[in-house]
Formats: C-alpha cells, sequence, structure tokens
C-alpha cells in the first residue's frame, strides 16, 4: 500500500512537504511572536488582524523557499512571480481567515485556530502555485480515444489526458498487480494506459478506431513489450491463454458490455484475472456524459447484471467492486451535474492531477462512493 502511494510522488511533491513544515513553524512562530502583543491578543478583529499580518509575514518568507527548492527556478522572474504569488494565495487567504474567524468564534484558542488553518491551505496552495505560478506548463494534449462497441463502432470520448502524468499512472497502478506473461489491453486508445503497463509487462493493444491503431502502430513500432497491435478484440480467437484483459474507461461506451466481459473471460486461462476501470454513480450521469457516449455509470447493480449474464459454463470470483476517487466525485457532481459543464477542462484535469498523491490514500478506505469503480474478476 504505502510503496504504491508514495510511487505517485514526484520530487517536487516532496520537496513542497519539507518547505511546507518549515513555513508551517515560521508561520505558527510569527503567529505566537505577533500575538505576543497585548493590542493583537485581545478582541476578535484584532486577533484576526493579527492572523492576517502572521499570514502576509510568513508568504514573504515561503516565496522564496518554494521557487528555488519545491520548483527548483531561479532569480528569473522573481518579482513577478512574486506579485502572482500573493495574487493566487489569495482565495486560501479567505479560506483560512474563515475558518480561524469560525474557530475563534466558537472559543479556540488563537494558536490552535493557526495550527489548523494552516495545515488546511497547505494543501490547497500546493495545486495553485504549481498550476498557475512555478513553471507554467503548456497545455495538456487531450486526445481523442475510440471506444468498443459490439458492432464495431467507434465512440470519441476525450477522456484520456495525455500530460496527467500520475493521474494516468495512479489508474495504471489499480491494473499492475493482475498483469502476467500475457496481457490484453480493451479499447488501448493512443496508449497511454498502455505505456506505462509495457514499462514491465508484455501487453497486446487493441482499439476499434482506425485513427487511434495507426497512431498506436507507430507509437509503439520499436516497443519490445507491445507484443501486437490489434482493432477488434472479438477477432482474437486465443482461448484459454491470457492472465490478464484490462480496460480503461471504455465498458461504459458499450451497450452490450456484457458480450465483451464473456469472451474476455473465455481468453482468459483459469486464474486468469478480468480488470475494468469504470465511471461510477448514476447520480454523476450528466448532459457530458452522454455527450461523449457514455451509456451508463456504474454501480453495485451492474455487478448483479454481470453475474447474471455470465455464460454457463464460465465461473468467476469477485477480487474487487469498489468505489474511489471521491473528491473526484463532488468536482464531476458541481461542475458536469450542477453548472452543466459541457466539457473537461485541461486545467481542472491537472489539477487534479497535482492532487493525486495527496488523496490517493482515500482507495484504501470503504468508500460508499467515488468517481470511478475498480471491478476485478478472477476466471476460476
Amino acid at each position: 500500500m504505502w510503496k504504491r502511494l508514495f510511487s505517485l510522488f514526484e520530487g517536487r511533491h516532496y520537496r513542497y512537504l519539507l518547505i511546507g513544515i518549515v513555513v508551517f513553524w515560521i508561520n505558527a512562530w510569527m503567529a505566537r511572536w505577533i500575538f505576543t502583543y497585548i493590542y493583537f491578543s485581545e478582541g476578535f478583529w484584532q486577533k484576526n488582524l493579527g492572523n492576517l499580518l502572521a499570514l502576509e509575514l510568513a508568504l514573504l518568507f515561503s516565496y522564496p523557499l518554494h521557487k528555488f527548492i519545491t520548483w527548483l527556478e531561479g532569480w528569473e522572474d522573481f518579482f513577478p512571480k512574486l506579485i502572482q504569488f500573493h495574487i493566487v494565495s489569495f482565495w486560501s487567504i479567505l479560506i483560512r481567515i474563515i475558518i480561524f474567524a469560525i474557530m475563534i468564534f466558537i472559543g479556540f484558542g488563537w494558536l490552535s485556530s493557526s495550527f489548523v488553518s494552516i495545515g488546511f491551505v497547505i494543501l490547497i496552495n500546493f495545486v495553485s502555485y504549481d498550476q498557475f505560478v512555478f513553471l507554467r506548463k503548456p497545455d495538456a494534449f487531450v486526445s481523442n480515444d475510440f471506444s468498443y462497441s459490439l458492432e464495431g463502432e467507434g465512440i470519441e470520448t476525450l477522456e484520456t489526458i495525455e500530460e496527467a502524468e500520475t493521474y494516468n499512472r495512479w489508474i495504471a497502478s489499480k491494473i499492475l498487480d493482475y498483469l502476467g506473461q500475457r496481457n490484453l489491453e480493451i479499447g488501448a486508445g493512443t496508449g497511454t494506459i498502455a505505456s506505462i503497463v509495457a514499462e514491465n509487462f508484455p501487453v497486446e493493444v487493441y482499439d476499434l478506431s482506425k485513427e487511434n491503431y495507426s497512431i498506436l502502430k507507430k507509437r509503439f513500432r520499436s516497443n519490445v513489450n507491445i507484443q501486437k497491435v490489434g482493432q477488434n478484440i472479438f477477432s482474437v480467437k486465443n482461448w484459454n491463454q491470457y492472465d490478464c484483459i484490462y480496460s480503461s474507461n471504455v465498458m461504459e461506451h458499450i451497450p452490450d458490455d456484457t458480450a465483451v466481459l464473456n469472451h474476455s473471460l473465455k481468453l482468459l486461462k483459469k486464474g486468469g484475472f478480468f480488470v475494468s476501470v469504470v465511471p461510477a454513480l448514476p447520480i454523476l450521469y450528466s448532459s457530458f456524459d452522454k455527450k461523449i457516449g457514455h451509456i451508463r455509470r456504474y454501480s453495485r447493480t451492474d455487478i448483479k447484471r454481470w453475474e447474471s449474464a455470465l455464460e454457463k459454463n464460465l465461473k468467476i470470483k469477485w477480487l474487487e467492486k469498489s468505489y474511489f476517487n471521491p473528491i473526484g466525485a463532488i468536482g464531476w457532481f458541481v461542475k458536469m451535474k450542477l453548472m452543466n459543464q459541457k466539457a473537461i477542462k485541461k486545467q481542472d484535469a491537472m489539477i487534479m492531477n497535482s492532487l493525486i498523491p495527496f488523496i490517493a490514500w482515500l482507495d484504501y478506505l470503504p468508500l460508499p462512493f467515488g468517481q470511478s469503480m475498480i471491478l476485478v474478476v478472477k476466471k476460476i
């Protein structure tokens, strides 16, 4: 568990946490020093003014630490980025002030109020600084992935954010434990997940789209771990040969997804695994889901549907049928359901990419909801 979680952290995450600890204590020390003055230690508004002053001093200390150490930048654009740093910090400052004010109003002391508000803002600030201040990234490439349908029709989904590497590795990590010597990916798109799998495992990749098929052929032409690039999974007749067959955000596009399940189980050897990452919760189904070809979002009722549709000679054992990414579910509900957003904004995807190392531990809790589900069956 811990090895998998830590593998999601990149260098800047570790440096941010270390610098964050330093800034935390600088901020706490500043607050303590300021509140030694009687003026700032008496009265509701005086305490909040003292908190705001402590925050500004901490920002002035933390900016060069983050610029030079966390994000490994030099002196270039030092003062313009200092202004950006303050602007981006403004909304988190408001959150901190609100948290601090509420805790003071309830009756907490200035020290505990400062600690809680500072800690909460550290996480918010990482995403803000990473996306809007330091090392501006080029726009993420949104690839046109095409998923399977039994009739062989391609459905454009626009789901894979190629440059959201941490997010993609997080999704791939849910598949890696089930891979063996012979693996197959259904609906490989442009090869985002396959490229991660192929770092350590052989895999065959299939995608119905002629465009994606060409991209896959070109992308993996010299990759020895990509054993085959094909199009139609139903043309594969290597019965009882595969260790693992998996898909990521594909099954929801397929009208008869149980046909794919049954065919895949026939291809698996006894003891092999069928792994599928799918969008979860029908309540989250939005106009955007419909636009990109989602026929369904999965829930536990689909587990029973899969079981009842199994061909008689096929036997399975469920290993995983759990929700994950509750933060993404909340974001999807707000953005896609309440705000009726018509596309996945690149900025939103990259913000989630930055957050993954800090929220991935939630996957190990028995969550009652999430943006996605991981479904794993073992052929017995």
